[in-house]
């Protein structure tokens, strides 16, 4: 389970957020899942439509901040008998990121 993820500004359109969002992907369809879902802030809900994940509903949560923050839960199917998501490849989790 991935709880969240944030691309920093200064590295976006890199492909890190493709790659993270690789990784649950793999774990599910490898452990024989057909459905992964995530909840989505309203920036990201155009990032996970690139990659197939659909609206389910609109809701709001409210952080101990206490302001209302709208989200959508988003879901994707992954189609029977398609091959498993395969992580991304080269991804090195020891070595930082360099500065932009």
């Amino acid at each position: 389970m991935m709880r969240a993820f944030f691309v920093y500004p200064g590295f976006v359109r890199r492909g890190i957020g493709r790659r993270i969002l690789a990784l649950p992907e793999a774990g599910a369809t490898a452990a024989g899942f057909k459905k992964i879902e995530t909840i989505a802030t309203l920036p990201s809900v155009l990032f996970c439509g690139t990659f197939s994940y659909v609206n389910v509903e609109r809701f709001y949560i409210t952080p101990p901040s206490g302001a209302a923050m709208p989200v959508e839960r988003m879901s994707k199917h992954f189609a029977p008998g398609s091959p498993p998501v395969q992580s991304p490849k080269g991804m090195n989790r020891t070595k930082p990121l360099a500065g932009p």
